[in-house]
């Protein structure tokens, strides 16, 4: 049997490695704090644009539209939510309550999901699917934390950590060939952008080749 996340071999019935497990286990912890000091991006000068400066007609929004999704109801919070419901729909639980603010539901969420990794890393059918989009939500929060300057997006990263995926947004700095994680540190040559592009992964092996 392997993985459902990333398709290691597992050496029992399971459906996530310990690798995923434990990078589960961490952005789920990080998930709350990451929400909170996403208030400090709202401004729209607190981050860089992703492409070159054009002619402004229209006056800015007040605050960064990404930023706000991502905190407002439909971004973090409900992603987080809508996979603590699904665990307890499968363990049989009646269906969690979505109340209070937002930061109170992300915590909760996510505690909630927390409390039962073990259950869910063993038997939660959907394990693989919420470890996989949790991932990439942990990285898009951490790309909105983290504003880079003018770049070229090649796709996410590909590096093992420990048997979890690091997953975090890779871009082209403006005037080099340079793609280094700006998570993990792994870095790609140009050779293996239309990979990472096209989603079908690299090991570590071939991507620092």
């Amino acid at each position: 049997m392997n993985c459902t996340a990333c398709t290691a071999p597992l050496d029992h019935d399971a459906q996530l490695c310990p690798g995923c497990v434990r990078g589960l286990d961490v952005r789920l912890a990080e998930l709350p704090v990451q929400y909170l000091l996403l208030s400090t991006q709202l401004r729209p000068g607190a981050a860089r644009g992703d492409g070159p400066v054009a002619l402004v007609r229209v006056p800015p929004l007040p605050v960064r539209e990404d930023v706000l999704d991502m905190r407002a109801a439909g971004g973090m919070v409900t992603m987080l939510e809508d996979w603590r419901e699904a665990m307890q729909n499968a363990r049989g639980w009646g269906r969690p309550a979505r109340t209070g603010s937002i930061e109170r539901r992300v915590m909760a969420a996510a505690r909630g999901l927390q409390m039962n990794l073990d259950w869910i890393s063993e038997f939660f059918q959907g394990a693989g699917d919420m470890a996989r989009e949790i991932r990439h939500l942990s990285g898009q929060t951490a790309a909105l934390l983290d504003p880079a300057p003018p770049t070229l997006r090649v796709g996410d990263c590909a590096a093992d950590l420990g048997g979890d995926i690091c997953g975090a947004p890779l871009r082209v700095p403006a005037g080099t060939t340079d793609v280094r994680c700006r998570r993990c540190g792994t870095e790609y040559p140009p050779h293996m952008w239309m990979t990472l592009a096209t989603g079908a992964w690299a090991t570590p092996e071939g991507a620092a080749a």
